[in-house]
């Protein structure tokens, strides 16, 4: 009996041998074709974003349906008894383990989130949701936005699941193709939330359970204000169930609106020392502090007070967005025989009817200069309204303008105001974080002149450690440049050259206010004109430092100035500027920085 069980004692272990080889064998095959259809997946993802970006609906859902195939059959691959049953082997179970939970990751991405998007991906389409005949349809954003939203919820729960991973011990090709994926998880995530946002918001703001009022600020960067231009006239649009109705430009001087000898919204703190009376109490005014909700909040009260109409919103846009938005129209042609086109319509708007209109009665060319201002309103509405339009030109117009902030958005409703911000165009005060100190540099025209058509600015933004407590110097340089003709005086029409005489001033002379916000919590330290120290006044805008310069430039000459700040804390930090849109880009540039010039407060 012994010599028996002697014999047999090998049984169990090959039983357990041959377990474990088939284990292995079935296990790497299978992770092997798992990891084809995976790799097989990858490169689709590329196609589909070239179909989607080219409008090719049809292709990019076909193009996803084979990308889902090769996503479901890797995660079968990946879930049946005997994989999870090796899960538990040491070295090559948490291997297998992350395998798994990867690719049924990737699989819910596709098919919870890719392939609903592919399928609604033609109402999405800028050509679906121009507006046509003086409408947009409500339809498709409706239909797109519980699309959007339950993807971007599928994303959002894929990128929690794929960061607790367990990574410690897989090998570093998965690792890679791990942390590869969630990378793109983290760039996707974050604008599928905004665009699940902005849908959500939508219907409601084109007036589908109610109408909407619109008050549309257009300003006139000739004569600059902080946020842009001063208010050049108004409109009231209305929007009901995607109709949009465009009242008639109203604009600002001429006792269109009422002056008040006090704010009609309760001043920021320090508003009142920094701005005075030219806060809160002029519609021509409203766009002097740089921030839009205070913009549009004095808009809206006094375009109520005005008129008794209530206001669901502000919507600010200066001419040159208006003339980048051209680019996907055809050429408008007006009743003075100008023909309005992306070229033309800034040299127009901004300098060429002061020019044309130039006589000895100013009543009467200011008169004409609005008559032809909403002449232009009325004709590029009518235009960008009708549906004649190139959505991919149209699209690309809007973001180069909402990137250079000349056009803002507000709503007194805390969802609507909190979707304006993540698009960024809210207009908010300059916003620094934990790697980013945001300065302000903004400008404002102070001789009533529409002269800033001939301004350049460039701005330049240097630091350095000079100090022993660790916190960064900062300096930012801001140039000016006067570029009217040296025979300005005669050759460029009053209205242009503004009120040099009640200022005291030659005329063509720039003056300009420059204020520069510093982030909250530093220190402005010092500044200069021209090489020469100057004496700072103390300003602040809520908790905003604020250095506030006068400089004139006669006609070609160049002012330079620049302004010292101490960060607020030691960690390093980069230095980016929020600046004013004027009718000529402001360039931004380096500035080298010597600590043995720096002004330590």
């Amino acid at each position: 009996m012994k010599s028996r069980i002697h014999r047999r004692w090998w049984f169990w272990p090959a039983v357990l041998l041959s377990v474990v080889t088939i284990l292995g064998v079935w296990v790497g095959v299978r992770g092997l074709m798992a990891k084809g259809e995976l790799e097989a997946a990858m490169p689709i993802a590329a196609t589909v974003k070239s179909q989607v970006l080219a409008g090719d609906s049809a292709s990019a859902r076909s193009s996803v349906k084979s990308m889902a195939s090769h996503t479901a059959r890797a995660r079968e691959l990946t879930s049946d008894p005997l994989w999870r049953v090796a899960e538990i082997v040491p070295i090559i179970g948490p291997n297998l383990l992350a395998v798994r939970e990867l690719a049924g990751i990737t699989d819910d991405v596709i098919s919870g989130a890719v392939q609903p998007l592919a399928d609604v991906a033609s109402t999405l389409e800028p050509a679906t949701l121009m507006p046509a005949a003086g409408a947009i349809s409500l339809e498709p954003i409706e239909e797109a936005a519980a699309t959007v939203g339950q993807s971007s919820k599928v994303v959002s729960a894929a990128s929690e699941r794929l960061r607790a991973i367990n990574t410690s011990a897989t090998v570093g090709q998965l690792t890679s193709a791990i942390k590869q994926f969630n990378g793109l998880l983290a760039a996707v995530g974050p604008a599928l939330a905004s665009a699940s946002e902005l849908l959500g918001i939508a219907p409601d703001a084109l007036g589908a359970n109610a109408p909407r009022n619109y008050v549309i600020v257009f300003q006139n960067n000739a004569e600059a204000r902080a946020l842009g231009g001063t208010s050049l006239s108004f409109a009231l649009i209305t929007v009901d169930k995607g109709h949009i109705t465009l009242g008639n430009a109203v604009p600002a001087g001429f006792g269109n609106f009422a002056y008040y000898q006090e704010s009609v919204i309760p001043m920021p703190d320090g508003v009142s020392a920094l701005y005075g009376s030219e806060f809160g109490r002029a519609m021509s005014n409203v766009t002097v502090r740089p921030s839009f909700v205070s913009a549009a909040e004095v808009a809206r009260e006094m375009w109520k007070r005005q008129f008794g109409t209530g206001v669901d919103g502000v919507i600010s846009v200066d001419p040159i967005a208006l003339g980048y938005l051209l680019r996907a129209t055809a050429p408008i042609p007006l009743t003075t025989g100008d023909v309005l086109t992306s070229e033309s319509l800034v040299p127009l708007l901004l300098n060429g009817v002061y020019t044309r209109y130039w006589s000895d009665n100013i009543g009467a060319d200011n008169s004409a200069q609005d008559a032809v201002y909403a002449e232009i309103v009325e004709k590029t509405f009518g235009e960008l309204s009708s549906g004649s339009l190139d959505p991919a030109l149209l699209t690309s117009a809007l973001t180069q303008a909402v990137r250079e902030r000349r056009v803002l958005m507000w709503s007194p409703d805390e969802k609507e105001e909190a979707v304006f911000a993540s698009l960024g165009v809210d207009g908010a005060l300059p916003k620094s974080d934990v790697k980013i100190d945001k300065v302000g540099v903004y400008f404002q025209e102070n001789v009533g002149s529409k002269m800033n058509y001939y301004l350049k600015q460039a701005v330049s933004l240097g630091q350095a450690a000079c100090r022993a407590d660790g916190k960064a110097s900062y300096r930012i340089g801001v140039d000016l440049t006067n570029e009217l003709p040296l025979d300005a005086a005669t050759s460029i029409s009053p209205s242009i050259l503004g009120q040099y005489i009640r200022e005291g001033l030659a005329p063509a002379v720039q003056r300009m206010l420059v204020m520069v916000y510093a982030p909250p919590g530093s220190q402005i330290v010092g500044a200069t004109v021209d090489g020469a120290a100057v004496p700072l006044e103390s300003f602040h805008d809520t908790d905003y430092p604020v250095a506030k310069l006068i400089v004139s430039m006669e006609p070609g000459a160049t002012s330079k100035m620049t302004i010292d700040v101490v960060a607020a804390g030691a960690s390093k930090k980069a230095l980016e500027a929020q600046v004013t849109p004027m009718v000529n880009p402001t360039t931004i540039s380096d500035l080298p920085l010597d600590c043995a010039t720096v002004a330590v407060g």
